[in-house]
C-alpha cells in the first residue's frame, strides 16, 4: 500500500494521516512592518490576517504551489484568532502551521504567532478551493491533493 492508500477516511470524508513520511507542522519566518502597527507599536488585530497569508503563501510556494497555481484559487471560509500576548514592534516573527484536516475541497489549518516560547496568538483558518468562474467549491487536483495529505501529521 502507498502512504495514501494508508490514508483513513472518516465519516466527512475528510483525511487523517497514519504515515511515516508527513511533513506534519511547518515554521515560516515573516516580517512585520510599520505599517502592521496600531498607535501603541503593537501588530494591529486586522493584519494578523495577512501576515498568516504570508506565511502560508511562502510555505506553497516552496513546495511548488505559486500564485496562479487552479489549486490556489480558494477563499477563506473561517478565521478564529485568539490574541494572548501583544506582539510588539517591526521585524521578524514565526508563524507555525500544521494541516488539521484535509476536505474534499477544504483545508483546515492551525497557526500559532511567537516569538521563541511566547505564543502571541493562535487560531485556526479553513480555506476551500472554488472555480473562479462559478464561485462554486471545487475538488483539490490529485496532485496538490497528495502534496497536502503529507502536510497531515504522521499520527492522530
Amino acid at each position: 500500500m502507498t502512504d495514501v492508500e494508508n490514508a483513513m477516511s472518516d465519516a466527512t470524508g475528510e483525511r487523517t494521516a497514519q504515515r511515516g513520511a508527513a511533513i506534519g507542522a511547518h515554521r515560516e519566518s515573516v516580517h512585520v512592518f510599520f505599517d502592521d502597527l496600531d498607535a501603541f507599536g503593537m501588530v494591529y488585530r486586522g493584519r494578523f490576517a495577512a501576515l498568516l497569508e504570508r506565511a502560508i503563501t511562502g510555505c506553497f510556494t516552496r513546495l511548488g504551489l505559486r500564485l496562479g497555481h487552479p489549486d490556489l484559487n480558494i477563499v477563506v471560509r473561517e478565521l478564529l484568532l485568539v490574541f494572548e500576548r501583544p506582539l510588539k514592534g517591526i521585524g521578524p516573527v514565526d508563524v507555525t502551521f500544521e494541516l488539521e484536516k484535509l476536505g474534499r475541497t477544504s483545508a483546515a489549518f492551525a497557526f500559532r504567532f511567537h516569538s521563541g516560547d511566547v505564543t502571541h496568538a493562535h487560531g485556526r483558518r479553513v480555506i476551500v478551493k472554488v472555480d473562479p468562474r462559478t464561485g462554486a467549491p471545487e475538488a483539490w487536483t490529485q496532485n496538490t491533493r497528495e502534496l497536502l495529505e503529507r502536510m497531515l501529521p504522521a499520527t492522530r
